[in-house]
């Protein structure tokens, strides 16, 4: 045993060095260790396939491979690291194990033979594989031949899709001359022009060229170009000499040009000129064909705008091949002419009609315009043609005009003048109304970052003749930011696009234009595009007291608020408890209420717009402490306004006293202070004693009632009873009125005064004789006046609740057929109403 254990172990050593070396062989050069492995080998029908092709490979063991001495072998497969389906051998006695691949789908594979032994996996041999697809014929295939010394062909085409295999390109050139001439020219890898030079084709023979695509899988060819170098040849710019006028042909310029020294030999160029307005975008073209080489062509253009300086520019070819790259340009200007077409106005007018007006006169040229030179001028005139200094209001080059419009002036004329002439007067009329219907619902619109688009709603007016639009820019001032559009009366919207920029406010006006006048402008601001403002403003605490504090601001410079801006309040407390205002965009003061004594405040400001927001800083403060003397204060302003009302009912009461006392305690009126005191004399009673024969049966139409004292309820009463005098004149017959005894029939008392009520048959302030009058008695226990007869006869006593007296012989008809003589009231007899208030 001891013999044969040294054997062994050697005999391992040396089959793990095999092993070991076999390895750092792969891992070093794992293609080239695979290809040259001694263990085995891998092959396949072919290194390079067409991708998502089926393909085959075996693996062969050698003979002298130590992983197969003595043991089964166990052979799988990868796949660029994948595992693949183990096949079955090919043949077991010579080590030959297949697989198959039904679709390689990798554009380059490394295809892994191994060796199981035990947990492990040996890579033996292995093969590279390619997979791809057949080249794309190129396209585009175009040559140009180019005349500058050296003179070369040049070929160039656009390569197909990649076939994902490395291509190689071949220009082939056949020359069909007397005898034919053919030429390969190979190319690098990834290049896709080549130039021929001038040894290898010849001008004006027709050529044949072609581009071949070869890779692994095959190759394919471009469609073949036949062409004369001479048809393709791309001629160096032309050199444009100058450009002049002539006065005798308005409208025309006139070009001289050369082709380039290399050139000059070619005969029966084409040469296309092109004209272009300095101040214009369009160009204007000309062809025109070159027959002599050797001296200098000049080419006339007409038809082109009078004073308008132009550009130009020439580019030669040989038909019908490409054209040259355009020649440096040259300018020119055409002859001058008097300026034609209309000019659109806008006259601004203000002041009265009757007076000295200021006026703001604005101009721009309509599309029928054509100023015909390049200093035009403008003059503005009170009339056409001006005979004296004082007719010329303004000469100016510019698109506006102030000036003073004199009294009684109802238009201006405005005409525009260059070196050439003057234009024919356009008249602009002054109107005399400027405060006119408006338009309404007027609102701004941006269309995108450099457009507005107005639009409002017409007033409804048969008189409307057209609408007017003005802008400005808002941080620009003076006659010269103003623009201004013209709108007809069918129109209710205008688009804004002449100098607008984003970010940028601007003040828009429409005005409404009238036969007589125009109306009241509507303004607003706007912006085409908006975004946070450039910086926030600057909170200061201006005033803090116990409970309040006053909050100021300034406004953020017009350049920084990039939009329409408002602002916003935000405070808190040391307890985080947290408030927000908004604010007017108008306002730059706030004074926060209802804060707590001696507490400590946070507050910040906020700037929006709707393109965004930037706050400002932290401001922090502290409430004051509350004052003793605020404390009294505020209970001295509460004392004054319990006060005030208090004393302002005691002065409205003592005023009016007596009206509150006769309203709390009412009385019974004293007849001394009453107008019936008004009483006549006894010489007076005497002579209006006549008078009394004029008394006839009342009949009250109009009654005017004044009561000294109201007539006491009766408790028992008796039934009416009437009385019937005789007849007298005529036999008129009275009525006498109820008459109410005394309770028990016991006449009144003897200190009784009999009071009467009057009433009047037509209004007392009357100078008309109306109809008599009625004397109702009012029965009263109050006395009349002290110094007065004692009271009548208890016959006489009765009174009356309503009724009238009719004539008993100069006396009145009293109760149970009685009557009462005059003579019984001699008062009544002398009454006399004069204006006296009402006792009622």
């Amino acid at each position: 045993m001891s013999t044969s254990g040294p054997c062994e172990v050697v005999t391992m050593a040396s089959l793990l060095t095999k092993v070991i070396g076999m390895m750092l062989a792969f891992v070093i050069d794992p293609e080239s260790a695979v290809s040259s492995s001694p263990c085995a080998q891998v092959r396949v029908p072919a290194n390079t396939v067409h991708l998502g092709s089926s393909i085959s490979a075996t693996c062969i063991l050698s003979d002298g491979c130590p992983l197969a001495q003595g043991r089964d072998v166990r052979v799988e497969w990868r796949l660029n690291g994948r595992h693949l389906p183990a096949g079955r051998p090919a043949n077991q006695s010579a080590r030959s194990y297949d697989v198959v691949v039904p679709s390689f789908t990798d554009a380059r594979g490394d295809l892994i033979c191994c060796v199981r032994t035990g947990t492990e996996c040996q890579e033996v041999a292995g093969v590279t594989v390619q997979a791809g697809y057949l080249p794309s014929p190129p396209r585009n295939l175009s040559c140009v031949t180019n005349l500058t010394r050296p003179c070369t062909l040049t070929c160039e085409w656009t390569p197909g899709p990649d076939s994902l295999l490395p291509t190689a390109y071949t220009l082939h050139t056949e020359i069909r001359h007397l005898r034919t001439e053919r030429k390969t020219y190979t190319l690098p890898e990834g290049v896709h022009t080549y130039t021929i030079p001038r040894v290898d084709f010849a001008l004006f023979v027709e050529t044949r060229i072609s581009v071949a695509a070869t890779n692994a899988l095959g190759q394919t060819s471009s469609e073949a170009l036949l062409l004369d170098p001479m048809e393709n040849a791309q001629f160096d710019p032309p050199e444009v000499l100058q450009v002049w006028a002539e006065p005798q042909r308005p409208g025309c310029l006139k070009m001289q040009w050369k082709l380039s020294d290399h050139q000059a030999w070619v005969v029966n160029v084409a040469v296309n000129i092109s004209l272009r307005a300095t101040d214009n975008q369009h160009w204007t073209s000309a062809m025109k064909r070159m027959q002599n080489p050797f001296v200098p062509e000049t080419v006339e253009q007409c038809g082109l705008l009078h004073g308008t300086e132009y550009r130009a520019q020439a580019r030669v070819s040989y038909p019908p091949g490409p054209w040259s790259a355009w020649s440096k340009p040259l300018e020119g200007t055409t002859p001058d002419r008097a300026p034609t077409g209309r000019l659109t106005t806008w006259l601004k007018v203000l002041g009265e009609p009757s007076g000295m007006r200021s006026a703001l006169l604005f101009w721009k040229p309509s599309d029928q315009f054509r100023a015909n030179g390049r200093n035009v001028s403008y003059h503005v005139l009170l009339k056409w043609p001006p005979d004296r200094r004082h007719d010329v209001l303004c000469d100016t080059v510019h698109g506006h005009c102030a000036f003073s419009l004199p009294p009684g002036a109802t238009r201006v004329c405005i005409t525009a003048s260059n070196s050439a002439g003057e234009s024919v007067p356009m008249w602009v009329p002054a109107y005399r109304h400027t405060a006119l219907d408006p338009v309404s619902g007027l609102s701004i619109s941006p269309t995108g970052d450099n457009s507005l688009l107005v639009s409002w709603v017409a007033p409804n007016s048969t008189a409307l003749v057209g609408f007017t639009v003005e802008w400005s820019p808002l941080s620009e001032s003076g006659l010269i930011s103003l623009s201004f559009g013209v709108a007809a009366k069918s129109e209710s919207s205008f688009l804004i696009t002449d100098e607008i920029e984003p970010y940028q406010p601007y003040k828009i006006s429409v005005y409404s234009r009238y036969d007589e006048g125009i109306g009241a402008p509507r303004t607003v601001e706007a912006y085409t595009l908006e975004k946070a403002p450039s910086e926030a403003p600057q909170l200061q605490a201006t005033v803090i007291r116990h409970t309040s504090v006053e909050l100021t601001w300034d406004d953020i410079p017009l350049e920084h608020r990039n939009g329409i801006v408002s602002y916003t309040i935000y405070y808190w407390n040391e307890e985080d408890q947290a408030e927000a205002v908004r604010i007017k965009p108008t306002n730059r003061r706030l004074i926060l209420k209802d804060l707590k004594p001696l507490s400590m405040y946070k507050v910040l400001i906020q700037a929006s717009t709707d393109g965004g927001s930037r706050n400002g800083t932290v401001l922090t403060f502290k409430t004051e402490e509350t004052d003793f003397w605020d404390i009294m204060m505020s209970a001295f302003l509460i004392g004054i306004l319990l006060l005030l009302p208090i004393s302002v009912a005691s002065v409205v009461c003592f005023k009016k006293r007596k009206r509150l006392k006769m309203r709390l305690w009412p009385v019974v009126p004293d007849p001394a202070n009453s107008s019936i005191r008004d009483w006549k004399d006894t010489g007076m009673l005497q002579k209006d004693s006549h008078r009394k024969q004029d008394i006839h049966e009342a009949s009250p139409v109009n009654l005017s009632w004044f009561n000294l004292m109201d007539i006491p309820e009766k408790e028992d009463s008796e039934a009416e009873e009437s009385c019937q005098p005789g007849s007298q004149k005529g036999g008129d017959t009275g009525h006498c009125p109820e008459v109410h005894p005394s309770p028990g029939g016991d006449p009144s008392p003897r200190d009784s005064v009999p009071y009467v009520t009057v009433v009047f048959t037509s209004p007392y302030r009357s100078q008309a004789q109306g109809p008599p009058q009625g004397y109702l008695r009012s029965e009263s226990t109050q006395p009349l006046l002290g110094d007065e007869p004692s009271s009548p006869t208890p016959s006489q006593e009765g009174g009356a609740e309503s009724g009238s007296f009719p004539e008993c012989g100069g006396e009145l008809c009293a109760h149970k057929g009685g009557c009462v003589s005059w003579g019984d009231f001699p008062m009544l007899g002398a009454l006399e109403i004069h204006n006296a208030d009402p006792l009622y």
